[in-house]
């Protein structure tokens, strides 16, 4: 289970295995995907619950040659517990990351 890092309004991980992360009702969430190859995660993600809504999406400079860099940001609006479906629009495979909002 990953909880906050840095500032006590935001929780950042990088791109990895699925994961379960805690938030608190108004903090953010950052998670950054790095993509190897061709394509990238699409916009917006699926989200399963309204416990967490999605704000944006951004890339992350400077840029690799591996592929993009992408910076997704959510907030946790209401207690519950969301599966976020991450689909590469490439051959990278699909995450789901699940946050529990308390």
């Amino acid at each position: 289970m990953l909880l906050g890092c840095g500032s006590d309004n935001l929780v950042s991980a990088n791109g990895g295995p699925d994961r379960t992360l805690s938030l608190a009702v108004g903090q953010e969430l950052a998670l950054t995907f790095q993509s190897i190859g061709p394509g990238e995660y699409a916009s917006p993600p699926a989200i399963s619950s309204p416990a967490v809504e999605f704000r944006d999406v951004a890339l992350v400079t400077p840029a690799v040659p591996a592929g993009v860099t992408q910076r997704f940001r959510f907030r946790a609006v209401a207690p519950g517990q969301a599966v976020i479906r991450f689909e590469h629009t490439g051959q990278g495979p699909a995450v789901e990351d699940t946050v529990d909002v308390q």
